[in-house]
């Protein structure tokens, strides 16, 4: 793509996508910081997009920028949550992670699926762990935790 597509693209879609980055990050600053990370991977596209695609192919850049940042939280967290060394002060980058974890968890109904992912992804269990845990076989929790990140995908992207 040239400068002057990417300028017009800029133009006509920079506040679509930030709206639809705050919509899944619940967050202004986080998708206004994706939103230009968006832009700056379209800049490097070098095969041409056609105009009536370029909103869905940005869409598409935003959606996997999304998950990605969640991906990264959810590393985090799981590992800032073995560590045991306690912190008397508050940390505010953890707290943000620990709300988006929640309302992500909050989508999902069953409250078994919804007890096992907290296991697994905010405790950081294994599946063996979380098994023994709530009593039931590994490949239930794969299948749970599976169905639960099925229906957080679904509320969450689309």
């Amino acid at each position: 793509m040239n400068n002057t597509q990417i300028n017009d693209a800029y133009i006509n879609y920079k506040s679509e996508i930030t709206r639809y980055l705050s919509h899944i990050l619940k967050q202004p600053q986080d998708a206004e910081d994706l939103a230009q990370e968006c832009f700056i991977r379209l800049m490097k596209v070098t095969d041409p997009i056609p105009e009536d695609r370029l909103l869905y192919y940005l869409k598409r850049i935003a959606r996997n920028l999304a998950m990605d940042s969640f991906r990264r939280r959810t590393r985090t967290l799981r590992r800032d949550s073995r560590l045991e060394v306690p912190t008397h002060h508050v940390d505010t980058l953890s707290l943000e992670i620990n709300e988006g974890v929640n309302d992500l968890v909050s989508h999902i109904n069953n409250t078994e699926h919804r007890k096992i992912l907290e296991l697994r992804l905010i405790h950081g269990y294994s599946i063996k762990e979380t098994a023994e845990l709530v009593n039931r076989s590994e490949g239930m929790i794969k299948s749970s935790v599976f169905h639960a990140v099925n229906r957080i995908r679904a509320k969450v992207i689309s």
